[in-house]
């Protein structure tokens, strides 16, 4: 063990170990608060390995599998969601020369190598659970210890990051969160007073304190890294969202963090001042069953007599390519096989063209999976014609909105806006735009006045006895009709600040360059260049829902977490203004003087579809826009019908009109625990025209976004689409994927005993971790899942070769195929076969009905448990 020189300047060991912090740190994800919740990748800093070992990689450092478990699968292979035809499919992708060996002789019987695998899969003793191989000192010698440390780290976190919006803030927050946790620590009376006299000996410096820790610890240099990671998974929530604070705002960061961590285990371990702590003990694994074993026990499930040494020793030579530690990879491959496979041959067989006429109108949705059914729906109702792009639609501002208040970023939380767009009332509306103003100011008051006086110290009381008498009984009607109520909230918004006529700013303060240069790039990447309709929607989208924490995640990710429909606006502005116009002519877009861009906003918790700024349409286009919106509302409906099939307790079969009124009441009712499932079932993500999809019911599970590969020669569109928008998508498939897999370490537990820490995030309870993922009714209704945890499957209509290059200079999508955790297929043109990427070059997409000769219908979800 080596311990740090003395003579080693202590600038150099700051330095140094916070270079190791920054390194153990990128296993922990960013953890995004609750006002503009973006999913994320719980496994992002894994993302350089292959997706197998990063999941293996994963129990060590969480005790988590990463995978549903053998026992899942077996289940879902005895409900036919799994078949023999899937694990053939995946074994075979994996094991192609061992597939085609020879059969051989085991006891009575002759097998081939595939039997005895799948024998193994199905009939196998159960993998050993995965354990934390990086623990803390604590974790191995005084259980009781880690536990306090992690009470004592979580209290301190809650009281830092949730204190400004809970209206007290800690003592000394000014000063960072080391110098105030080091003002305060030492005169917490629930800690022994040993352990009080310890802590004000604390340094002044974090880095400094967390060097002496490690020093008492007896941590030597080489495991340092690994210590550190030890810690910040112990509490991943807290840790993720300290890493996340601490790269947009000051005075916290995770060297503030570990040094708190370090020093509370330090002190706890010793028992006395100077006493030395106790030796780590070794974590033992249990024994893995050999090969040989794994054949025995496959010969006494099938009740073969008379199995000889030899015919089990030749066994174990084809099981041993399939380590007990990948039978869960296979399984979740076959699992995917069974959709990927169907979907792929639904697009094979599509034969869907476009009529030629010019279209009534153009929607030009989110790439949201959400988004298909109303696509769908919205085609099946005439001559239309639907796009998908990313709902910001590639404006990124920041927008100040009539009734002013802090402006909102509505972009990707990657990208920062460029430019500040505001709202402000058309010439004829002074007065309209005033009497909102001051109406929006007294409700926000009102809201402010009695926050306030629920976090004050004595006027609770008051507060309870003044108001009990109306909030009991507009509770009881909030829950007994929250119709009725969302209503009543409504009339009294409208009457207290009516809507406006209002305009943006946009043309006036954003450049013409930047404004001509956006609409290109929005229009070209979508291939919409040529074609236009009368009416062209540019419809972003948001979700109404009462008393979610999780508002942001049921909002548009693009968006920031937030509703599109200023970025709609801010679209529609620059694509309706004349010079605008004339620069796209001269860079080969011409739009014909008749089209006219409408901004509109769908609520994917009622499916509504809001046309804006309706005011600013010609009355040329009136009697269009009427049939429009008639038409919208139908298709709404609709498609809330379909939804309500699968909605925990909604009605199994309604009517339109019922099924309209039904998805209401549940984005009114304070009480729905299942609003709507979100971007539950999120599978595929495909880039090309829609005529690969139009006709097809990809039952709200698939990503679309528009693209024509004739009109991007260079490629720059493809790459803009594979590197952002198909990257959030993989943020969220993968976000889904864990929150389902693993909900201990990266869901969110249920919403029925969730405490809200301000604006930061969630807690099981009354303390603990901050929950890192999603909550358990985004998920599963308990009966069946809600969500199918598979990895991202994108597809892609365009030249192979240009993909390769796309995909040879972005190292971010060379890790993401390269290491499976997206599988990328793709063909040049309608007709061709599909083709699979691999590193080693493209091969043909071999679906499992090709292996086993047999046939299936077209349905990409056939034969799938309840889904969403």
């Amino acid at each position: 063990m080596t311990i740090v020189s003395e003579h080693v300047s202590t600038d150099t060991l700051r330095a140094q170990f916070r270079s190791e912090v920054n390194l153990a740190a990128r296993v922990i994800p960013t953890h995004y608060p609750l006002e503009t919740f973006i999913a994320v990748n719980p496994l992002a800093g894994l993302e350089t390995m292959p997706f197998e070992q990063a999941v293996l990689r994963a129990g060590d450092l969480y005790g988590l599998a990463g995978l549903l478990s053998e026992t899942a699968y077996r289940d879902l292979y005895h409900r036919g969601r799994i078949t023999d035809a899937d694990l053939e499919s995946a074994l075979r992708l994996r094991y192609p020369a061992l597939l085609d060996g020879a059969a051989i002789r085991f006891g009575t019987r002759t097998v081939t190598p595939a039997e005895l695998l799948l024998g193994d899969l199905l009939h196998g003793r159960l993998a050993a659970q995965p354990l934390r191989r990086n623990v803390t000192r604590s974790e191995r010698t005084a259980p009781q210890v880690a536990v306090r440390v992690d009470a004592q780290c979580a209290k301190w976190c809650a009281a830092f990051f949730g204190s400004p919006a809970a209206g007290w803030p800690m003592p000394g927050r000014d000063r960072g969160f080391f110098p105030a946790w080091r003002a305060l620590a030492a005169g917490d009376h629930t800690l022994p007073r040993r352990v009080r006299a310890e802590l004000h000996k604390v340094p002044d410096r974090a880095d400094e304190a967390a060097l002496q820790a490690l020093l008492r610890l007896g941590v030597a240099d080489d495991e340092r890294i690994t210590y550190l990671q030890a810690h910040l998974t112990r509490l991943p929530g807290w840790a993720a969202h300290v890493r996340w604070y601490a790269e947009r705002a000051g005075g916290a960061d995770l060297v503030d963090y570990l040094a708190i961590r370090l020093t509370y285990e330090s002190v706890l371990l010793s028992g006395d001042a100077g006493e030395p702590l106790p030796e780590p003990e070794t974590v033992n694994r249990p024994p893995v069953r050999s090969v040989r074993e794994r054949a025995a026990d496959l010969a006494r499930q099938w009740r073969l007599d008379e199995v000889s040494s030899g015919e089990l020793d030749t066994a174990a030579k084809i099981l041993a390519a399939l380590p007990v530690t990948a039978r869960s990879v296979v399984w979740q491959q076959a699992y995917e096989a069974h959709y990927r496979d169907s979907l792929l041959k639904s697009l094979v067989h599509n034969a869907t063209h476009p009529s030629g006429k010019r279209p009534n109108a153009q929607l030009v949705c989110c790439i949201d999976t959400r988004s298909e059914g109303l696509r769908r729906h919205v085609e099946d109702r005439g001559a239309y014609e639907t796009l998908g792009f990313a709902g910001f639609f590639a404006v990124a501002i920041r927008f100040t909105s009539l009734a002013g208040g802090a402006p909102d970023d509505l972009c990707p939380v990657l990208i920062r806006p460029e430019h500040e767009v505001r709202e402000s009332a058309t010439p004829t509306a002074a007065g309209a735009a005033r009497r909102l103003r001051e109406g929006s100011a007294i409700m926000a008051g009102a809201d402010a006045a009695f926050q306030t006086a629920k976090q004050a110290l004595l006027a609770p009381f008051t507060l309870a006895e003044a108001a009990g008498w109306a909030a009991g009984p507009w509770s009881a009607a909030k829950t007994l009709s929250p119709a009725a109520t969302g209503s009543l909230r409504r009339r009294l918004r409208d009457r207290l600040a009516p809507p406006a006529p209002t305009v943006l700013s946009v043309n006036d303060t954003v450049d013409l360059a930047h404004r001509a240069l956006y609409a290109q790039v929005a229009l070209t990447t979508m291939g919409l260049t040529s074609g236009f309709a009368r009416l062209v929607v540019m419809c972003g989208h948001g979700s109404t829902t009462e008393n979610n924490p999780y508002q942001a995640a049921l909002d548009c990710g693009a968006c920031g977490g937030q509703p599109g429909g200023p970025n709609a606006r801010t679209a529609a502005a620059i694509l309706n203004n004349a010079d605008v116009r004339a620069e796209l002519s001269e860079r080969g877009i011409t739009i014909p003087d008749d089209t006219w861009f409408v901004a509109a906003l769908h609520d994917t918790a009622t499916d509504r579809v809001t046309v804006l700024d309706e005011h600013l349409v010609p009355a040329s286009h009136l009697p269009d826009l009427r049939r429009l919106i008639t038409d919208l509302g139908a298709a709404g409906a609709e498609l809330a019908a379909e939804r309500c099939a699968v909605l925990p307790g909604g009605p199994a079969r309604p009517d339109p009109a019922r099924a309209a009124r039904h998805v209401a009441n549940r984005s009114n009712d304070w009480a729905q625990v299942f609003p709507e499932w979100g971007l539950a079932g999120n599978a595929a993500f495909i880039v090309g025209p829609r005529a690969m999809t139009r006709g097809i019911d990809l039952q709200r599970r698939v990503f679309l976004h528009s693209y024509q590969g004739e009109v991007d020669p260079d490629g720059s569109a493809l790459e803009t689409i594979l590197t952002a928008p198909m990257v959030v998508a993989q943020w969220i498939n993968c976000q889904y994927f864990f929150s389902t897999v693993a909900p201990e370490f990266f869901g969110a537990g249920t919403k029925t005993i969730h405490n809200v820490v301000a604006g930061v995030g969630v807690l099981a309870g009354h303390g603990g971790d901050l929950q890192l993922g999603l909550p358990r009714q985004s998920l599963t209704d308990g009966q069946s899942f809600g969500h199918e945890p598979m990895r991202l499957l994108t597809i892609v209509e365009a030249p192979l070769e240009r993909i390769d290059m796309i995909v040879e200079r972005n190292p971010v999508l060379m890790h993401l195929f390269g290491n499976d955790w997206v599988a990328l297929a793709a063909r040049e043109s309608p007709g061709q076969d599909w083709q699979r990427w691999t590193r080693s070059g493209w091969r043909r997409w071999e679906p499992e009905a090709d292996i086993n000769n047999t046939t299936e219908g077209n349905n990409p979800n056939e034969e799938v448990l309840p889904c969403r």
